[in-house]
């Protein structure tokens, strides 16, 4: 899996003339942000600041003309661009007058939740000018906007390996975003001009499934009652995104390893070659390496799909983006139905608990039908989410158990939290938990583990 370097956590400068203020922002923000508390004064040789920095300047009743006075140097910094002003008790005029003076891109007023002071300097962030939103620059993949480090790491690896022809394998569990990160590669990539086909290879049998990626000819089996073009034919001079190939036959595997290699293919009834020009990305819920051990996926097609894997984070491993993505959903439905719609602190807080097996798209679903039963003019609050959305009550232990049974919990605990770490890697797996891959296999089927899913 490709690697890439590290990045720096977002700096955010706290500003404000009270301690306890800087305090409360540093303890809001927490591992997501690397804050560093100063007061306004420090604004004057502001040598050390970075141009990357987020700010976010607290006003409150104590403060007057001359706090606002020794804020304007943020005016001739960048992080202008991403400056979040907090306003406490203050009378209307001056409220007016910082606004006028210090154009923030977002306001948030005190007291304010954590939930929605780490949304507004995520939104902050990704604003390439003042008052534009996080999605101008990502429009295009929504699932993919988020300011956590797994987020980060997946976009980081987009950017490197974009530029490039290689195949790159995508994995992740369903709903986290697959096909958005493929359409990503394509769109930063030198063939974004040209066409990006999407084919679910799950949801065919082969024989359509053949047809459908290298075309027939008229005749070529009983139906063939006119040329088709394939879809990798339809791909050429741009990119192919195979979804799911995990469920494909051996067969077939056999056929597209020949594709990829010689870049030649030949419709069914066809006896003509044809030259392909076309970049692939294909993407699986399923362990590979341990389909490749039971003989369901060709080793030699695996070895030519994964010349760069990414791995596309669960949404319970990046919890900090679940009310960021769910206010950018919230603005998307507005925007279709021409209403403000508004979400409650209680509603981002019952979001921020769910697990969300669905990831992205159960997290879409869910905001979008919390807005479709509530009235017109009223905030989405936690009542509007559907029972199972409000979190699962966990299972009670039963107060006697046998030995046996104690260890099977724990072995389970332990293959889930390796599951999730590992990225469903088998063979990582198998080492970090110090048995045999067969032995894995085994203690995951004796425990119920071994399902797709689980993959």
């Amino acid at each position: 899996m490709l690697q890439p370097d590290s990045k720096p956590v977002p700096l955010v400068l706290a500003i404000a003339g009270a301690p306890r203020l800087r305090r409360e922002i540093s303890a809001a923000l927490g591992p997501e942000f690397n804050v560093l508390e100063l007061e306004p004064a420090a604004l004057a040789s502001p040598a050390r600041l970075l141009d990357a920095a987020a700010a976010i300047a607290c006003l409150d009743a104590d403060d007057d003309e001359s706090t606002i006075a020794a804020l304007r140097p943020l005016l001739s910094l960048p992080v202008r661009t991403s400056l979040v002003l907090s306003l406490g008790s203050l009378p209307d005029a001056l409220v007016e007058s910082t606004l006028a003076q210090l154009e923030p891109v977002q306001v948030v007023s005190r007291p304010c939740s954590g939930v929605l002071l780490r949304w507004a300097v995520a939104r902050a962030l990704h604003s390439p000018t003042p008052g534009r939103g996080a999605r101008s620059q990502q429009r295009r993949a929504p699932a993919l906007l988020g300011v956590s480090g797994a987020i980060r790491q997946v976009l980081d690896q987009v950017k490197q390996v974009a530029a490039s022809p290689i195949p790159v394998l995508i994995l992740g569990e369903t709903g986290t975003g697959k096909e958005l990160v493929a359409r990503a590669i394509h769109e930063q990539s030198p063939r974004a001009g040209g066409p990006f086909v999407a084919v679910n290879c799950g949801a065919l049998p082969d024989s359509l499934l053949e047809s459908e990626l290298f075309g027939h000819r008229r005749g070529a089996f009983t139906g063939a009652d006119r040329d088709k073009t394939g879809l990798f034919e339809v791909a050429d001079g741009g990119t192919i995104f195979l979804d799911e190939i995990g469920d494909t036959s051996p067969a077939l595997q056999m056929k597209l390893l020949r594709v990829i290699e010689t870049r030649e293919l030949r419709p069914l009834g066809d006896t003509q070659l044809r030259t392909i020009d076309v970049r692939l990305v294909s993407a699986t819920h399923c362990d590979l390496e341990a389909a490749i051990e039971e003989g369901s996926f060709r080793q030699d097609l695996f070895y030519r799909l994964n010349a760069v894997t990414i791995y596309v984070p669960p949404l319970r491993r990046r919890r900090v983006d679940i009310p960021f993505l769910a206010q950018h959903f919230a603005e998307e439905l507005g925007a279709e139905q021409a209403r403000n719609i508004a979400l409650d602190e209680k509603f981002l807080d019952a979001l921020s608990q769910r697990e969300f097996p669905g990831n992205v798209r159960e997290l879409r679903n869910a905001v979008e039908r919390a807005i479709t039963l509530a009235a017109p003019d009223e905030p989405i609050s936690a009542r509007h989410l559907a029972p199972e959305t409000r979190g699962p009550s966990p299972d009670p232990l039963p107060q006697w158990s046998t030995l046996r049974e104690r260890v099977e919990r724990v072995e389970a605990q332990a293959i889930r939290e390796a599951l999730e770490s590992c990225g469903g890697n088998r063979r990582r797996m198998a080492e970090a938990l110090g048995l045999s891959r067969p032995g894995l296999r085994y203690k995951m089927r004796r425990l119920g583990l071994d399902s797709p899913d689980e993959k």
